[in-house]
């Protein structure tokens, strides 16, 4: 079995379901042969950028092509011109931002999704130093990751031309973008002038980039795993607080990124966040502020679909959040039960003298308004003592001489 057909092979994808990104260019079509050699049966996406004209007509012609020949479900998503051109648009950043957005909309569509790339060596390479050239830390240099958050990339260990002569010998037939050969962009450059001179000088460049790249990669994984513990809490409770947020060093930061699906550029944004208006939200991302630090939603849908407990517990914890409620049931004026409220409800929350009214919470908290109506919210009688995540009442609180304490949690 050839090295190409290796690559694939040794991923056992048997039990996912796949999507594999196909332009109809060399790299990514060997990849769908090579599936379909093994038994298996993706679904297609093919996204036309409509930037070249007739020739982006005529690669999502041979890509339906494709799928007939090998009766394949296929998807054409057409990217709006605008999307990728205007002022001060960077056309390769914003048609890769459009394209992962929808790897991301497959994945998170079932737990067994995976899109597989075709990136190679050589894309690997030439991201090395298009981050070195950007200042890039330890996450831009460490390069592209054979799996990671369901993306696959199973040919980072294979050169191009390796793909390109297994595409000869086998008679697959692929279409050449000629923008490839345009030197416009910098990672262009890099692929067709400056790496092949810096070859000319080194013929060994190649394997030191690829020595460096794993080092940074093993760092990586080693932050993930010291960071573990907090992530974990932290993905709980859907909240970090600026003191916890600003202890991390940048990369750590950018390992919460990862964790949770945000954009790098909202490390930035969070730092104008601390000293914003309270409530204030970082534009298009579910972040937004909170007293002492910030919370997110990533789908607000979801709210009814929580999973709460409750259950005795002997003794308190060193630490309370918004997502655990420790009440002292001898308080109580009735039966504990989730609800909705109403928009006369009020809390008597911890920490704030006064009652509080529990929409204004909702709609401090970045709640959108047309979820406020539908937020789980618990009461004993008719008061109200906890809002999941948000605040807890004063006067249903258990303490240390608390004989009996109920522990009401989210799962």
């Amino acid at each position: 079995m050839s090295m190409v057909k290796e690559a694939v092979s040794g991923l056992e994808l048997e039990s996912f379901n796949l999507c594999v990104a196909c332009s109809g260019g060399l790299d990514s079509t060997v990849l769908l042969e090579v599936l379909v050699h093994l038994g298996y049966k993706p679904l297609i996406l093919h996204v036309n950028y409509q930037l070249r004209g007739e020739e982006s007509d005529k690669d999502e012609t041979f890509v339906h092509e494709l799928a007939e020949k090998h009766q394949l479900e296929i998807e054409v998503v057409r990217c709006p011109v605008e999307v990728t051109k205007g002022k001060g648009i960077n056309l390769q950043e914003a048609a890769r931002k459009f394209r992962h957005e929808l790897f991301q909309s497959f994945i998170q569509r079932s737990p067994n999704n995976r899109v597989l790339l075709a990136h190679h060596q050589d894309d690997q390479i030439e991201t090395f130093f298009l981050q070195l050239l950007r200042g890039s830390g330890l996450f831009g240099l460490g390069g592209m990751h054979r799996e990671r958050n369901g993306i696959i990339r199973p040919f980072l260990e294979i050169t191009k031309s390796d793909l390109k002569r297994f595409a000869i010998d086998r008679n697959i037939e692929w279409r050449e973008d000629a923008s490839n050969q345009e030197n416009h962009y910098k990672r262009n450059q890099l692929r067709n002038v400056l790496i092949p001179q810096m070859l000319e000088s080194n013929p060994e460049l190649t394997d030191s980039v690829k020595v460096i790249q794993k080092a940074f990669r093993e760092t990586q994984e080693e932050l993930q795993t010291a960071l573990s513990p907090k992530l974990e809490t932290w993905k709980k409770q859907a909240y970090i607080s600026f003191e916890e947020w600003t202890s991390l060093t940048l990369e750590e930061q950018i390992v919460c990124c990862y964790q949770f699906k945000w954009p790098f550029w909202i490390i930035e944004r969070i730092r104008e966040l601390k000293d914003a208006k309270l409530s204030a939200k970082i534009d298009n991302s579910p972040i937004f502020k909170t007293k002492d630090g910030f919370s997110w939603n990533s789908n607000f849908a979801d709210l009814m679909q929580w999973e709460f407990k409750i259950e005795e517990v002997e003794f308190l914890p060193e630490n309370f959040n918004h997502w655990e409620a420790y009440l002292d049931p001898g308080k109580c004026k009735g039966p504990i039960k989730q609800d909705i409220a109403g928009p006369a409800d009020i809390i008597w929350r911890i920490g704030v003298k006064g009652k509080s009214s529990v929409f204004k919470l909702l709609k401090d908290s970045g709640i959108p308004e047309q979820w406020r109506k539908t937020y789980p919210v618990f009461k004993s009688g008719e008061e109200i003592i906890w809002i999941p995540g948000i605040a807890i009442s004063k006067n249903h609180t258990a303490h240390q001489a608390t004989s009996l304490i109920i522990k009401l949690y989210k799962v």
